[in-house]
């Protein structure tokens, strides 16, 4: 049986000095809160994506780190891997999956388990409400004679998504505690690109500008710039982004390039990115060809561009 006021104290302080724990440290320090009720002597804990099936930002805990250039080429033959995402909040102990003779006779044992000590394996996945990144948190045991019980499995999946709420909140407030990002629209991805957090209105904002948007990865044109930690800006979208480590805040606004030309500039520039001469834009604006060709002066300086060409890349963020 779980012990119920154990349990609830444990809680109780992945609340209360969680919050004060920093985000490089958090799971190192959660971890240790946890083996307070579940002995355990390595784990990795870390986000995985479904399509494709890939592992991002995985911290290990006691296991060397050759792990993760060697499971790669296993993931998808890793049984115990299907059947946590099979069972979403739901821990897995490797023993409910199968017997002990049978788990030392599968390549994955002999490949990896037994190089990396994973005798025994109790896990949970949680999906992430706002991408298609769940996170997963591992523990194992290198004793091939204590296995995992039942007790202990329970005690898992009780805790998991106070461990995973916790880790949420303590990311948030790493973000915002930095001065002018407090927005609607907001995420946070790592080097790579991939989301690990996002607010709603972010989400719903990509798909509104790439409406065949989906998954885990931002959507590629905004690759390059997040990627190199440089803001993006298009004609529609202006998206700063703010280093913090291995991941990068994102604060996106709707207006991108124009906001450096005053409207009537910007409406200018549009229509002669788009193929209007000098003739067509004075007369649908009404205004002379004359102060055309200055407004569009000043936009190429402006925007650091020197002909029609750099200026339509500008505006489409390719430059």
């Amino acid at each position: 049986m779980v012990d119920a006021y154990a349990l609830n104290r444990l809680i109780l302080r992945l609340y209360r000095e969680g919050r004060e724990v920093p985000l490089g440290s958090y799971q190192a320090w959660a971890l240790e809160q946890l083996q307070s009720l579940l002995t355990f002597d390595s784990a990795w804990w870390g986000n995985v994506a479904a399509d494709p099936p890939a592992l991002h930002d995985v911290f290990l805990h006691n296991c060397d780190e050759s792990l993760l250039q060697e499971y790669p080429a296993w993931l998808e033959q890793d049984f115990f891997r299907a059947a946590l995402v099979a069972s979403p909040g739901i821990a897995v102990n490797l023993s409910d999956l199968t017997t002990r003779p049978r788990y030392v006779r599968t390549a994955l044992y002999r490949q990896l388990g037994r190089r990396f000590k994973v005798e025994w394996s109790l896990g949970t996945l949680l999906m992430e409400p706002t991408s298609s990144l769940s996170e997963f948190l591992t523990v194992w045991r290198h004793d091939r004679k204590r296995p995992f019980s039942e007790s202990e499995r329970q005690i898992k999946e009780l805790l998991m998504p106070h461990l995973v709420e916790m880790h949420r909140a303590v990311r948030l407030r790493h973000f915002l505690k930095i001065p002018n990002v407090s927005n609607r629209e907001w995420a946070v991805v790592d080097a790579r690109g991939i989301l690990h957090e996002a607010s709603p209105a972010f989400i719903a904002l990509m798909r509104a500008l790439w409406p065949r948007w989906r998954g885990s990865a931002l959507p590629e044109p905004l690759l390059t710039s997040v990627c190199a930690g440089q803001a993006y800006l298009s004609s529609e979208l202006r998206l700063d982004v703010t280093p913090c480590g291995h991941l990068r805040y994102l604060s996106p606004r709707l207006d991108g390039v124009l906001t450096q030309l005053s409207p009537r500039e910007g409406e200018v520039a549009t229509r002669y990115a788009a193929g209007e001469t000098y003739s067509r834009i004075a007369s649908s604006l009404s205004l002379s060809p004359a102060t055309v060709r200055n407004h569009i002066a000043h936009c190429f300086r402006k925007l650091g561009v020197n002909n029609k060409t750099e200026l339509v890349r500008r505006l489409e963020g390719k430059a």
